[in-house]
């Protein structure tokens, strides 16, 4: 037998597969998720995403069969086993290390939050996120967040730029320093809120997630651009999520970049989750991001999709 019928006669149901992996609800404990499992093709290794429960395919029977020991589950498998396939190469993505930088250079943060609170965020919020202005060096004239790690330490910053930028200018409104596809932020405030609602909003930049946070939207997470990075996955992954609101800006009549890159960002999230777990939910106002509508508009946004009313 191969692994996909030892995973039927096991009583699992419902499974997707990719080139390599089958991908599944686990039966021995509560999800939501069909894909949150994966089981290796070749050879029946096997890791929970949102568990972080990994092994051979030996513990996969012990787990779903709720026994005693993985000695009862090769008696299981009996003549079902496949282990000549065992030395089959796997291969598995690197694991990236994120760099990390001293946290002496946020001494030069000025405390000025002028820019933000202009723009109608309350200076209440702003000064949650420890940013502040920097006068010189690669990121002069910015509004600069620093984006901290699960244990506190610096893996970058976030800067964006104060002034108006004439038209074709290449200078970028924000600049980022650092292994940005590594960061999940801001995970340094709002973590506790992501895992408690299992559920989160995917923008693309900081100032659509302070003006989301304004609004009672605290379950936010920013891509820093029109990708989802693998450390985004993998978080959303680990969370067991029920909900993904994909909200990049709205470009239709511009360059259709931000609803494009939804619709690109969806069909990659599928790989991993549910149709239902994923919802489109982009902002109405046609070349707007949420850092430039009003209250109203956001509250409009909000019952729409966040709060699933029509």
């Amino acid at each position: 037998m191969d692994v996909k019928e030892v995973l039927l006669s096991l009583g699992y149901s419902n499974i997707s597969e990719d080139s390599q992996n089958y991908r599944m609800k686990p039966i021995y404990r509560d999800s939501s998720s069909n894909t949150v499992l994966s089981v290796r093709k070749d050879t029946g290794y096997f890791i929970d995403f949102s568990r972080g429960l990994k092994g051979n395919f030996q513990e996969l029977v012990k787990l779903s069969l709720n026994l005693d020991d993985v000695v009862e589950a090769k008696k299981w498998l009996g003549d079902k086993s496949f282990e000549a396939k065992k030395n089959n190469k796997i291969d598995r993505p690197k694991i990236k290390q994120a760099r990390v930088f001293n946290k002496d250079c946020l001494l030069k943060l000025k405390k000025d939050h002028s820019y933000w609170i202009k723009r109608g965020v309350s200076e209440e919020t702003i000064e949650l996120f420890q940013g502040g202005v920097i006068d010189d060096g690669k990121m002069k004239d910015r509004y600069v967040f620093p984006i901290l790690n699960y244990t506190g330490e610096l893996v970058g910053v976030s800067g964006r730029y104060l002034y108006d930028l004439p038209a074709g200018s290449s200078k970028p409104k924000w600049k980022h320093i650092g292994d940005k596809s590594e960061w999940k932020y801001p995970l340094q405030i709002n973590n506790k809120i992501c895992r408690q609602e299992k559920s989160v909003v995917l923008v693309e930049s900081i100032g659509d997630m302070l003006s989301l946070w304004d609004a009672g939207v605290k379950n936010t997470m920013v891509t820093f651009g029109l990708d989802i990075g693998a450390a985004v996955v993998s978080y959303l992954l680990r969370i067991d999520a029920d909900k993904i609101f994909i909200s990049f800006n709205n470009d239709e009549g511009k360059n259709s970049a931000g609803n494009n890159a939804a619709l690109k960002a969806a069909n990659k999230l599928s790989r991993y989750f549910d149709q239902d777990q994923i919802r489109l939910a982009v902002p109405e106002q046609k070349m707007l991001d949420f850092g430039d509508m009003t209250k109203e508009q956001i509250d409009l946004w909000k019952k729409k999709y966040y709060l699933h009313q029509e």
